[in-house]
């Protein structure tokens, strides 16, 4: 019973003394205990950032200059069609791509042809797979055109497509030509004209109001690219099927005068009212393909020696009225004058004229 007194009793002592020991520990073994045995982040003035597995952090996207943004504007021409004269207007297909780098600027939203009657646009896309906002869109629009008439029909004439933004002006955007890669499909061919040339070039167009905007004073100026198409006309065939009934009428004028007056007075007459009619009928036909032109044309130089000519046969039936009784000699003489100034002035001039133009 003693023995097992003596056990109990140093049992005992051995768990008195461990929890003494515990209550009377140092605070040095509290402080430098581990942190993730505390549960709680090490406390130090100034922790450096997390490790990355060795990897780099990437660079900060760098910052925009101020200033506009700089759009290169390209263009591929794949047809020119329905060129119309009396209606100062010709049909273009052509594809447009933008190059910039700001994500603000959607040239799809905000871009127009600015001299387009009408203008359908599709296949609007946007890469950036490349680094670059690359956009294209597909173009079909009837484009107004002041035709220069003046040789017609041996005319050449420079076609343009102006491409501008509606919304930004040069403070904001500022095109740049992509003429290294602009030009026309050579599939792109127009019946009747050569094409000559194709020119893509960037400028500034100024307009002379500020549209209301309060930060300024007088003008507004807007960033334009400008595509000029270089035609030529293939003029013989069209002049000889215009012109055909003023050949007729100065033919019939000119007949009149190898005609007898005694006998054949009437038929003198008769000749001079057909080449009114004709000269006048052709003339309609002409002013319904043509523009109104502020210049004396080609055109306008073959009606009025038409004209003329027709005059100076009318003018030689009154002669002959006057003359032929009493002084035959003359009549005759100056029936011949006339006859040779009205051949000589028409085949002269209009010879001169076309060949100029030509």
């Amino acid at each position: 019973m003693s023995f097992r007194n003596g056990v109990a009793g140093a049992i005992l002592t051995v768990l008195m003394t461990v929890a003494l020991a515990q209550f009377a520990s140092p605070s040095w073994a509290a402080t430098d205990a581990s942190p993730a045995a505390a549960g709680a982040p090490p406390a130090t003035a100034a922790s450096s950032p997390p490790a990355s597995d060795g990897a780099t952090p990437p660079p900060a996207a760098p910052a925009r200059p101020n200033g506009p943004t700089e759009v290169k504007v390209g263009m591929y021409l794949t047809q020119l069609l329905d060129f119309d004269m009396s209606k100062r207007s010709y049909y273009a297909s052509f594809w447009l791509w933008y190059l910039h780098d700001n994500p603000e600027y959607d040239p799809h939203a905000t871009v127009e042809i600015a001299n387009a009657k009408s203008d359908s646009v599709k296949f609007a896309s946007l890469d950036t797979s490349k680094g670059i906002r690359w956009q294209q869109e597909k173009h079909g629009a009837v484009l107004a055109e002041d035709w220069e008439i003046t040789r017609f029909p041996f005319d050449r004439q420079k076609l343009v497509i102006m491409v501008e933004d509606g919304q930004s002006d040069t403070n904001r955007i500022r095109f740049v030509a992509d003429s290294k890669n602009s030009r026309i499909d050579p599939a792109a061919t127009v019946p009747g004209w050569t094409i000559e040339g194709f020119e893509l070039s960037a400028q500034d167009v100024t307009y002379n109001t500020s549209y209301g905007d309060p930060t300024l004073s007088e003008d507004s100026v807007y960033s334009r690219v400008v595509a000029t198409i270089t035609v030529k006309r293939q003029g013989i065939r069209l002049l000889c099927s215009l012109f055909v009934g003023f050949g007729v009428a100065f033919l019939l004028a000119l007949l009149t005068f190898f005609l007898d007056f005694e006998s054949m007075a009437g038929s003198r007459i008769g000749l001079c009212a057909a080449a009114v009619f004709a000269a006048v009928g052709n003339k309609y036909a002409l002013d319904g393909y043509l523009p109104p032109a502020s210049t004396f044309t080609l055109a306008d130089v073959i009606v009025s020696t038409t004209f003329a000519s027709i005059l100076l046969a009318a003018l030689a039936v009154v002669l002959m009225q006057l003359t032929h009784k009493r002084a035959p000699r003359f009549a005759r003489i100056a029936n011949l004058l006339l006859c040779l100034a009205t051949f000589a002035g028409y085949v002269g001039v209009n010879g001169y004229a076309v060949a100029s133009a030509a």
